[in-house]
């Protein structure tokens, strides 16, 4: 198969993969592994961005979805290419807790959490990381609040410090694709799916 014909085919895989994606069945995640097939693998490759993904899942975490937005260079910035190429990749337990791992390339900013406190990363560097109200003060948690499930528990997107790419966070979502309250990941827990992310080869 010759490139562009390769490349159209990853292009069109991308976005059958993301239009199906609210339809993707959950699946175990497989031990010491992203639980990503080789197909999802090929998808996010062909984005053609350092695509982040963890090597560790809180326990009882499957794989739920993928979605992908490929945006064309010369496309214009507008609608959802509005921040250029992204893409999420949801885990679900059997509680409805949703954890999100995103990148996109933009439109950071916002006020600040209740509560955030930073941890030192080997991929994005120093990250931090906030939960709680917002807007809020920016209180450092007590140690009884990073080891319980907290409410609104994101990090404040990073990008790789040794290269152009886009912005990548982790959160446990509470607001969309039917995602219910965080019943089960503490800021620890959270610190330490944020320790295991690594650049998909």
């Amino acid at each position: 198969m010759t490139k562009p014909a390769r490349d159209r085919h990853y292009l069109g895989f991308a976005v059958l993969l993301s239009l199906l994606s609210l339809f993707h069945a959950d699946r175990p995640l497989q031990s010491q592994s992203i639980a990503l097939s080789p197909e999802e693998q090929a998808a996010l490759a062909a984005l053609n961005i350092p695509v982040a993904v963890p090597t560790y899942i809180p326990e009882g975490f499957t794989l739920s979805q993928i979605k992908i937005n490929l945006c064309p260079s010369n496309s214009p910035q507008r609608g959802e290419c509005r921040e250029g190429t992204s893409y999420e990749i949801i885990y679900r337990n059997p509680e409805n807790t949703c954890l999100m791992i995103e990148a996109i390339g933009g439109g950071l900013g916002g006020p600040d959490s209740e509560f955030h406190y930073t941890t030192q990363t080997a991929l994005l560097g120093e990250v931090d990381i906030r939960f709680g109200e917002i807007p809020g003060d920016r209180n450092f948690p007590s140690s009884e609040q990073l080891s319980t499930p907290q409410p609104g528990l994101y990090n404040f997107p990073a990008n790789l410090p040794s290269t152009r790419s886009p912005f990548y966070a982790v959160r446990v979502e509470e607001n969309r694709y039917s995602c219910g309250q965080n019943t089960r990941i503490s800021p620890r827990e959270f610190d330490r799916v944020l320790q295991s992310l690594v650049v998909l080869e």
